[in-house]
């Protein structure tokens, strides 16, 4: 009887054993997975940071290369009518696509999230952003001729969706405060927003903290993407 009882102590021992040490690899394990999910982590953040100067270097050097071009139009135009017609009718179409640097008379709007301490942190721009796409749609109404949203330029393709916690602008995640700027006639600009039972209304309604600020000169960068066209074609005549 006591043989067995101490087999039987011996068998449960070495199934603790086994247990023990099952479990220890799996601690192990887990751990490494950490240090390498970890790692991939801080890879990757590694990585976009890198992405990000470099695409801000092209950008310079993009910048650089179209004020070579500018100059070299310029030159070119002096003596030739046709060559200026062309370089001005260039130059208004590149405005009209929102592919130069532009500045003009107009406003500027910030719309920001209420301070927390008010118990308001249920209330985020976010929840609202179809309201901001309204603001941005009576502006262009207004007869604004460049719009953008925290220096992210509005064209014909921009989108304006929420995702997330933040509201997407041509595919660029925006924070809080937005701040949106719009070149056109300053007071018809403003008065478009600000009539009673406007959005900057409707906004402030919200709780949504709204500057209406009335300027001489907006400076409005470009659009910084890229425009491919896949599936458009022109008609030609016949």
């Amino acid at each position: 009887m006591k043989i067995k009882n101490q087999i039987a102590i011996g068998i449960v021992c070495v199934a603790l054993g086994i247990i023990l040490a099952l479990q220890y690899k799996i601690f192990q394990d887990s751990l490494a997975g950490g240090d390498s999910l970890f790692k991939k982590q801080t890879d990757l953040t590694n990585e976009l940071f890198i992405l990000k100067e470099e695409k801000q270097q092209l950008l310079v050097e993009l910048d650089a290369a179209r004020t070579t071009l500018l100059e070299i139009e310029e030159s070119a135009s002096k003596d030739n009518a046709i060559i200026k017609n062309l370089t001005d009718t260039i130059r208004e179409y590149e405005i009209l696509a929102g592919m130069t640097d532009v500045s003009g008379q107009g406003i500027v709007v910030t719309i920001d999230n209420p301070p927390a301490d008010q118990n308001t942190t249920d209330i985020s721009v976010v929840n609202y952003y179809d309201e901001v796409l309204k603001l941005v749609n009576d502006l262009n109404a207004a007869g604004a001729e460049a719009i953008s949203i925290n220096e992210q330029r509005v064209i014909a393709i921009s989108e304006i969706r929420a995702a997330g916690n933040s509201i997407n602008v041509n595919f660029v995640p925006q924070t809080t405060p937005l701040v949106i700027k719009a070149i056109g006639k300053k007071d018809a600009l403003e008065g478009a927003l600000t009539f009673r039972y406007g959005q900057v209304t409707r906004l402030r309604e919200a709780n949504l903290l709204v500057d209406v600020k009335v300027l001489d000169e907006v400076i409005i960068p470009r659009y910084h993407g890229l425009i491919n066209f896949e599936y458009v074609e022109t008609i030609k005549g016949e």
